[in-house]
């Protein structure tokens, strides 16, 4: 990692166990206390620790807000603002850019698959309101 707080390549990691802890269908309460040590260990913050939690239960239970990582209540622009560089950091070429494996591509596109669902969901709600 770089040392700094929510490294991109330590949150990837995590983000790979989280696969791991679910491969079973579910990820139990010790899985689920494991990753969030880590997660301490890797000085990945609570926001993002969050926002990488909700990518990985059911999205129909998860806020979508969490999943993006920004406040409820921001403007529309802000979200949709939100929504492009997450999309931009979790890209495919990104990721390949950053020399990670293949594996973690695999990864990053269920993760773009979720960060698409959540600003959908924002999206609408905010369209019917």
């Amino acid at each position: 990692g770089s040392g700094h707080s929510n490294c991109m390549m330590l949150e990837d990691i995590l983000d790979g166990l989280f696969h791991i802890a679910k491969a079973d269908g579910l990820i139990h309460e010790r899985e689920g206390q494991f990753l969030h040590r880590i997660a301490e260990i890797f000085r990945i913050d609570e926001v993002h620790y969050e926002a990488i939690l909700a990518r990985h239960v059911n999205l129909g239970a998860a806020d979508p807000y969490v999943v993006l990582g920004i406040e409820r209540g921001k403007p529309f622009e802000e979200v949709r603002k939100r929504y492009r560089k997450l999309v931009s950091d979790n890209h495919p070429d990104r990721l390949i850019a950053r020399g990670l494996p293949q594996e973690f591509i695999k990864i990053a596109t269920t993760r773009l698959a979720a960060i698409n669902t959540a600003y959908e969901m924002i999206e609408r709600g905010l369209r019917h309101a």
